[in-house]
This record gives C-alpha cells, sequence and structure tokens, in this order.
C-alpha cells in the first residue's frame, strides 16, 4: 500500500490515484497502467466509478466517470435529456451524460495537470467530487425517469431543499 503523503517516490498519475484511493481505503481494479475502475455504497445506491489517468510529457490528464445504479427507459430519454441540460448549464465543472444506447446516466469529470499540480489533494477532490455529484443527482433522474415529475419540477424542489438546509452554498465537498 503506497502512502499519499510520500507521493513523490511514486511518480505516474495511476500511482497518485492508488495512493489515494489506499488511503481512502477504497477497494478498486486496476484493469491496465491507465484504468482503474471501483464501486462504491452511496446514499442513491451503488456507483460504479472508472478512473483514466494519462501521463504524458509535461502535462497529465485524469478523467472520473461516475454511473448511476440505475438505467432510464428509452421511453423517458427525452426528459432526462432536458434535466441534463439544464442542470449542465449550472454546474462549474464536470458534467451529466446520458447513454442513448443504453439509458446510463453519467457524471463525468477531467482535469489537464501539469506535473506539478498532478496531487494526491487534486485527484481526491475531483474523486470526491464526481461521485458527490452522481450521488445527489439519482434522486431527481430517478424521479423524472421512473415518476411523474417534469425535469423543471425536480430541480427546482431539489435546489429549494439544498437551499433551506444551507447545503447549496457549502459545495459538493462539505
Amino acid at each position: 500500500m503506497m502512502d499519499a503523503s510520500n507521493i513523490e517516490n511514486y511518480p505516474g498519475l495511476q500511482n497518485i490515484v492508488t495512493a489515494v484511493l489506499d488511503d481512502m481505503d477504497v477497494s478498486y481494479q486496476a484493469l491496465d497502467t491507465e484504468y482503474i475502475v471501483l464501486r462504491l455504497s452511496a446514499g442513491s445506491g451503488i456507483l460504479s466509478c472508472q478512473i483514466h489517468t494519462e501521463d504524458e510529457e509535461g502535462w497529465r490528464c485524469l478523467t472520473i466517470t461516475v454511473a448511476a445504479p440505475s438505467y432510464v427507459p428509452k421511453t423517458r430519454f427525452a426528459e432526462v435529456s432536458e434535466w441534463i441540460v439544464r442542470r449542465n448549464y449550472m454546474l462549474r465543472v464536470g458534467a451529466y451524460h446520458l447513454d442513448h444506447g443504453d439509458g446510463e446516466i453519467q457524471y463525468r469529470i477531467s482535469a489537464l495537470l501539469g506535473d506539478s499540480l498532478a496531487t494526491p489533494e487534486i485527484v481526491q477532490a475531483n474523486l470526491i467530487t464526481a461521485l458527490e455529484m452522481m450521488d445527489r443527482a439519482v434522486p431527481e433522474v430517478m424521479a423524472i425517469a421512473f415518476g411523474d415529475q417534469s425535469p423543471l419540477q425536480v430541480i427546482t424542489e431539489a435546489d429549494k431543499i439544498d437551499a433551506d438546509s444551507d447545503t447549496a452554498a457549502d459545495g459538493p465537498l462539505q
């Protein structure tokens, strides 16, 4: 097990990611030198996560994709797509996606990092952001996909709850 606080001994973005996951005591599987997969239990269910790392001369790219635990029925693609457009418009980082082939909902965040920016803190912040963004989105998507609420109704209600509980201003890392 690597120690993320001593990461200078472990060059390479994937090594930084695995050190962070080890420190977080998260089980994962490295598929090759660029891909790591894991599944985590969250409030909304089991989230699947894929982490893609690229190391090139002078830069590194970290992409984290988190998938929802349920798929959207084809009959509700239009409504969920509207929710995605509305939510993505408000995001500062990352984006939601709908796979129109199978109905999978994903949240994806990418970071283009210079060598000096590829730190355990940056990796952990991006991972937590991606997981929390999907965990918060699942109830909204499911209300649209399997309920009778419109995207605007779901967003308005969720944002009101966030404002009432004062979590909207805290951000996803609180």
